[in-house]
């Protein structure tokens, strides 16, 4: 039996990295934490390259989403993400964002969280809208 998909969410408000958890535990996802790009990088070297899926803050304390993507995929490899954050899209630059991926200013509607996610995964064909 094949195993859940494992997403990392690396968000520097664990409110937001608490409440992701919950909803995508719920229905059956493995996630992991972190709150800035060290303790993602720290995660991986425990866990290596079985993450399936990112959801990255634009805006963490030690780097912006599109580099820790960056950094991530130089490590294990390119994973679909979803990119979050709290400013508008005038600041986000993710021109240069690495493999498959959505971005949503927060907060983020529950239903649109679970289809995005499960797009990222490859369990759905369509992005949600």
């Amino acid at each position: 039996m094949d195993s859940a998909p494992r997403i990392l969410i690396v968000d520097d408000d664990p409110a937001i990295c608490l409440a992701y958890s919950e909803v995508l535990t719920g229905v059956g996802y493995e996630v992991l934490t972190a709150h800035s790009r060290a303790d993602a990088m720290a995660v991986l070297d425990i866990v290596g390259a079985e993450v399936d899926v990112l959801i990255l803050d634009i805006r963490l304390p030690d780097a912006d989403g599109s580099q820790v993507a960056h950094d991530i995929a130089d490590r294990i490899g390119q994973r679909p993400t979803l990119y979050v954050s709290g400013w508008t899209d005038d600041f986000w630059d993710l021109a240069d964002a690495p493999g498959r991926w959505r971005v949503r200013q927060k907060p983020i509607p529950v239903p649109w969280l679970l289809e995005t996610v499960k797009w990222l995964s490859g369990a759905a064909q369509e992005p949600p809208a």
